[in-house]
């Protein structure tokens, strides 16, 4: 066996026989065998539930887990945390990638792991907080529960960090922060939910504990199974937008380069966070409609006939048309973004001949990282345009083909 692969294994070994001690020297047991099954029922149920949140994800140990370190013994609680946090997905993809006996050894190693930063959390609370019975509304209370959260998570990130280290073919001392600090973003609302569930236990016992983790596992397959039909739509959207491209090679990527303009644009402009998201999203499939062009018109080398023209001034309807059905996915908002996005300042655009303000703003946006990207693009009838080019073109159409203002974020903000 390597020597840093027996390294790695002796100190998954060391951390086993350490939390085991730990468990065993820590009092005796004070949790109610009944509240102890609860907790770990509650932690299989949820299958180490995972609350999606905007920026972190929570997982569901610690929440559960904090009622037992604020009213028992350390040892208890951390036992609780192994046993409950015990997963066959978890064991499967071990056992996937590794033998037998080192996927069991990985599998109670990480069982170990949660149970020392449950002795550490533990430390910590009633360090700040003494005593078995705080008061839930003392502000001590609130910083010892903050406090045990961010242990919690850096005693894990610390001991993974150096499982890690010790996995690599040659040893070098390096702290990674993302690995250590990856899951303090995620302590605020652990927290909360901790002490919902601690406040729950406390005023009403085991039953209003167990249903105030119910919510928050209601909410998770509430929350994962949106996550999933967002991702569904999000995969849709991006095969249109490719099979939009794909139309003409000239411009293909043209939809994703569009798309990443308009969000930069639209983070210079102060939109929500939803808006810039969104606008991203609609801008993939502004060139929708034109999947109804015949290939013999959009690789034209030449000039186009009137004709044909007027076909590919219709591209912006057809496409808006085509999303109009799919109501559980795209918006009115949407709609018009892709229907208005080639209407000019001025009035003069197509389809609809609107002016001003009464463009929508989305529109307007893409209006301009549209044009832009068409002109800095190479085209089988001519050479892309030089930045400086281009942006003397859109200083130049400024309040008769776009937006004045947006010309002037976009140039100033966006480019530069």
């Amino acid at each position: 066996m390597h020597p840093m692969r027996l390294l790695h294994n002796l100190y998954i070994v060391a951390l086993i026989v350490a939390s085991a001690a730990l468990i065993a020297i820590s009092g005796p047991w004070e949790t109610p065998l009944p509240t102890a099954i609860v907790c770990v029922g509650v932690l299989w149920l949820c299958s180490l539930s995972v609350i999606n949140l905007r920026s972190t994800v929570v997982v569901m140990v610690f929440p559960v887990v904090l009622v037992l370190l604020v009213k028992y013994d350390a040892g208890s609680a951390a036992l609780v945390a192994a046993i409950g946090s015990m997963s066959l997905q978890e064991y499967r993809i071990m056992h996937e990638n590794n033998p037998r006996p080192l996927a069991l050894l990985k599998f109670v190693g990480n069982r170990a792991i949660t149970a020392l930063s449950a002795l550490a959390a533990s430390a910590v609370f009633h360090l700040v907080s003494p005593g078995k019975d705080p008061t839930l509304s003392s502000i001590w209370f609130t910083l010892a529960a903050t406090m045990a959260g961010a242990t919690w998570v850096i005693t894990s990130g610390l001991i993974v960090n150096i499982q890690i280290m010790l996995s690599r073919p040659q040893f070098r001392l390096r702290i990674e922060p993302s690995i250590v600090f990856g899951s303090v973003y995620s302590t605020l609302p652990s927290v909360v939910m901790g002490m919902m569930g601690a406040a729950m236990y406390e005023l009403g016992g085991t039953l209003s504990f167990v249903l105030a983790q119910a919510f928050f596992i209601y909410n998770k397959h509430f929350s994962q199974r949106a996550m999933v039909q967002k991702e569904n739509a999000e995969q849709i959207n991006l095969a249109l937008a490719r099979i939009i491209d794909s139309k003409d090679h000239y411009t293909a990527g043209h939809s994703e380069r569009v798309a990443q303009l308009a969000r930069s644009l639209a983070e210079k402009c102060h939109m929500s966070r939803n808006d810039i998201e969104r606008l991203e999203y609609v801008a993939l499939l502004h060139d929708l409609g034109k999947v109804n062009i015949p290939d013999s018109i959009l690789s034209k080398p030449s000039a186009l006939t009137p004709t044909e023209y007027d076909s590919v001034k219709m591209h912006s309807q057809w496409g808006a048309e085509l999303i109009r059905g799919m109501d559980k996915i795209y918006s009115e908002r949407d709609y018009r973004a892709i229907l208005e996005h080639h209407e000019r300042y001025d009035g003069k655009g197509y389809p609809l001949g609107k002016r001003g303000q009464d463009i929508s703003l989305w529109a307007r946006v893409l209006c301009i990282c549209d044009s832009w990207d068409a002109m800095t693009s190479e085209r089988v009838y001519r050479r892309g345009l030089s930045k400086e080019e281009a942006i003397a073109e859109l200083r130049r159409n400024a309040g008769t083909q776009f937006d004045p203002g947006l010309v002037e974020v976009f140039i100033r903000q966006v480019l530069e």
